[in-house]
């Protein structure tokens, strides 16, 4: 078992103090990590969940992550500067877990997910087959998840004003209602892009995965900086997310693009737009009736409204993907559910 933590604690990475309480964990790809765990007592007014060491854990591993494990092939020679197992040994904070305990948590060992990042470098939105969503099986079961989900439905349709039409359609374009939410750690996922910060990462990763020529190294740099930057704002905003719910980071599974839960939010988005829809005090992606809510929130704070006219909603649905075949097949599946 892992040893409970106070209330609140504090961390320090990379000679910067976070706390719990409001907790933004800097992990840019940088060696030679100090990490300090030091307790503090419970600050009143703070909302400060339950918090065990599967947390601090998952802030450990997200910082392995930067070092990759198991990147070469077995006949490949072995990069000696990329020792992830030795920077955590090495870390003062690893008094307070066993190593042992890490090594052995089934699922916990952390690597840096290349076949990730090639899927975002091959991702193709013409490759994209939008008519499987409005074919006629497709739309039938949306009218099944209307009919068992209309409660839920109905309580986002009165509180924000989105039919639930739209809402059931983005949920099927997304993970086809809920039967596909992912199957990547987002822990790892954004761990590993927010790693190509680091130029020696990001000339591994070029010089290993990249020789079809594909990009040139300036287009490279250009999108591995960019995306870097970005999913380091994603993963602040994912450990943000999983303390204030008392969730262990390395339990959640998303997208290649670490998109989680039914309707498929960034972390930032859950943090900005997440509605507790079934009001058992927790923002859970995972759930039907939160996911709703979050999916009608976040259209009526970009300008959703009862009888939006085309081009609007159009414009509306292109701020939740910015695809125009997205939203306008979004919008053919709404049109097909009326009177479901």
């Amino acid at each position: 078992m892992f040893h409970k933590l106070p209330a609140r604690f504090s961390v320090i990475l990379f000679g910067q103090r976070f706390c719990s309480d409001t907790p933004s964990f800097l992990l840019p790809g940088v060696r030679g990590t100090r990490i300090q765990v030091f307790s503090r007592h419970r600050t009143a007014g703070v909302r400060s969940p339950f918090v065990t060491a599967g947390f601090i854990l998952g802030c450990l591993l997200a910082l392995k992550c930067f070092f990759p494990l198991h990147f070469a092939s077995a006949s490949e020679k072995k990069d000696v500067s990329f020792q992830p197992d030795k920077h955590l040994q090495k870390s003062p904070a690893i008094d307070d877990f066993e190593s042992s305990r890490i090594k052995s948590k089934p699922g916990a060992h952390p690597f840096f997910d290349a076949a990730s990042l090639l899927l975002f470098l091959k991702h193709s939105e013409a490759k994209i087959n939008y008519d499987q969503f409005t074919a006629e099986k497709s739309v039938n079961r949306a009218r099944d998840y209307i009919r068992t989900h209309q409660a839920a439905l109905a309580h986002a349709e009165k509180k924000f004003g989105v039919g639930r039409e739209i809402i059931t359609a983005i949920i099927l374009i997304e993970t086809r209602l809920g039967t596909n939410t992912g199957k990547r750690p987002v822990l790892v996922t954004l761990s590993s892009l927010s790693a190509l910060a680091d130029p020696g990462i990001r000339d591994m990763f070029r010089e290993r995965y990249l020789k079809s020529g594909r990009l040139t190294r300036a287009d490279f740099e250009k999108w591995a900086k960019r995306k870097s930057k970005w999913a380091h704002n994603e993963l602040r905003a994912f450990i943000t997310y999983t303390a204030v719910e008392g969730i262990d980071p390395l339990v959640i599974r998303g997208s290649y693009a670490g998109a989680l839960g039914i309707a498929q939010f960034m972390p930032s988005s859950v943090l900005g737009f997440g509605k507790d829809g079934n009001r058992d005090g927790r923002i859970d992606l995972f759930d039907h009736a939160d996911a709703v809510s979050s999916i009608g929130n976040y259209l009526k704070r970009h300008g959703w409204e009862p009888n939006i006219d085309l081009q609007k909603a159009r414009n509306v649905l292109m701020r939740y993907n910015h695809s125009r075949r997205y939203a306008n097949t979004a919008l053919i599946i709404a049109e097909l559910l009326k009177g479901s």
